[in-house]
């Protein structure tokens, strides 16, 4: 059998008949023929069977009563009846009740017969196809009423963001706002009730670089972020941060901006940026008096030396001259190291953080009671300016607690876990109070910690009791060379 033939069945309980019909239309369909309608539901359970024959009087059961009963099994397949006579009232009932395509009497011409079954595959295949076109518009509508209800909940969070948001954002095409939420109002000091023209008239008159430059900036979907400053309603100047990009809304683009005060932002980062210019003016002052006051009368000593020992009228032991000559030159020599190590430690170079510090503070312990007590279980160095910025911060808090806390003991702990590092520090002196102190801009030292600190990404936990010591943990996220 061709795969393309379209397969027929023939029931009659007379094999004459179904021979005859088989030899006449086997080369143009695959025929098959069954003597019983019973046997003949075999036929139809293995084969796809476009066209259904069967003879209208047969001792099991009527050729209407056996279609009538297979018709909810294979309702696409076109039912045909052979009948040596017509029942009127029968036919009609049967075709308009769809179970009956058609009624063929006996003896069937030949030609009838096949123009019957080709109109009858055709409608098969149409039903077929309708059916499928069906599932398909089907499943077409239910993925576009899921992507409707999608689209509603987006549209639903869109607007609890675009309302709730504490930013203001605004929507705008043609420098005309299409949207504006009620943290842009609140921003730029307008009432709920305004509309949307009121609000692009305002804009242009105070903040026109609000629409404008978005509108001549922004060309990809990307985000584009500028920075505006606008008079507010109450004359003091603000700044805020304009992030911009292309959406599509409601078909058609746009240019959704988030507006972000960023006046605060701005105020802490020159109060930092301040405060690492005042650090470094105090460390270079420092170091200027440390040359002034160290390196300057010891080389005004050696220059009188020097002066002696050139002087052929001086009658002083020259012996002795030579030799507090070299003494003072072995102590400037000393001091110069003492400074060059203030000013970057070779120690902290060569051996990394914690050994630098341990250095430190045997220096200190040669002039000092004071205990130390560090443990660390760090190993190999870190990122340079790692380092470098702890021993800054380790130097000022040490500092703080031998020049203000009265301390007897302190604790160091270095701890690393993965990429980040935890530094406990304590001491038992006199603590403080850290709102009076911070309060009243006392301790620069501290806020050029905590500074220092977040510049490095980390944070820091200041604990002070009176009488009792300040406990300090710093957290920075680490990455070794």
């Amino acid at each position: 059998m061709n795969a393309n033939q379209n397969s027929i069945l023939y029931v009659d309980d007379e094999e004459y008949n179904l021979d005859v019909f088989k030899g006449l239309l086997e080369d143009k369909y695959h025929v098959l023929t069954e003597t019983s309608t019973y046997r003949a539901m075999n036929l139809l359970n293995s084969h796809q069977v476009k066209v259904i024959f069967s003879d209208q009087r047969m001792p099991e059961e009527s050729g209407l009563a056996f279609l009538e009963r297979i018709t909810p099994l294979y309702p696409d397949a076109i039912k045909i009846i052979f009948t040596a006579f017509i029942d009127h009232e029968a036919t009609l009932k049967a075709i308009n009740q769809g179970n009956i395509y058609k009624f063929i009497l006996k003896p069937w011409n030949t030609k009838e017969v096949i123009t019957t079954i080709d109109n009858a595959i055709r409608e098969f295949d149409l039903k077929v196809e309708n059916r499928l076109l069906v599932n398909e518009l089907q499943n077409k509508n239910l993925e576009l009423e899921a992507a409707l209800t999608l689209a509603k909940e987006n549209e639903k969070k869109f607007y609890g963001i675009f309302v709730n948001n504490n930013d203001g954002i605004i929507i705008q095409k043609d420098r005309n706002i299409l949207e504006a939420n009620p943290a842009l109002l609140n921003m730029l000091g307008l009432k709920e009730n305004v509309n949307n023209g009121e609000i692009a008239d305002y804009i242009k008159r105070k903040i026109p670089d609000l629409l404008y430059k978005p509108e001549t900036q922004v060309k990809e979907p990307k985000s584009h972020i500028v920075e505006v400053d606008f008079q507010s309603n109450s004359n003091t100047k603000r700044n805020i941060e304009l992030n911009s990009c292309k959406i599509d809304y409601k078909g058609k683009p746009a240019i959704l901006s988030i507006i972000r005060d960023i006046t605060d932002r701005k105020h802490e980062e020159k109060k930092i940026m301040e405060a690492i210019i005042c650090t470094q003016e105090q460390e270079q002052s420092r170091y200027a008096r440390e040359l002034h006051d160290g390196i300057g009368p010891i080389l005004s000593t050696l220059k009188m030396y020097i002066e002696w020992l050139a002087d052929s009228a001086n009658v002083t032991n020259k012996e002795k001259i030579s030799r507090q000559s070299i003494h003072a030159i072995n102590e400037a020599i000393n001091l110069v190291k003492e400074i060059a190590n203030n000013l970057s430690p070779h120690i902290l170079q060569r051996f990394g953080l914690v050994n630098a510090i341990k250095t430190y503070l045997e220096r200190i312990s040669e002039t000092s009671k004071m205990e130390f007590v560090v443990s660390s279980n760090l190993t190999g160095k870190l990122v340079d300016n790692t380092e470098i910025s702890l021993y800054r911060i380790m130097l000022e808090c040490i500092n703080n607690s031998l020049k203000h806390a009265d301390a007897k003991k302190i604790f160091l702990k270095f701890k690393k876990q993965e990429n980040n590092i935890t530094i406990s520090y304590s001491d038992n002196g006199k603590g403080f109070d850290i709102k009076h102190v911070s309060e009243n801009k006392k301790g620069m030292g501290l806020y050029n910690i905590q500074n220092r600190i977040k510049l490095m990404g980390g944070d820091i936990r200041i604990t002070s009791n009176l009488g009792i010591g300040t406990d300090i943990e710093i957290n920075i996220p680490l990455y070794e060379q």
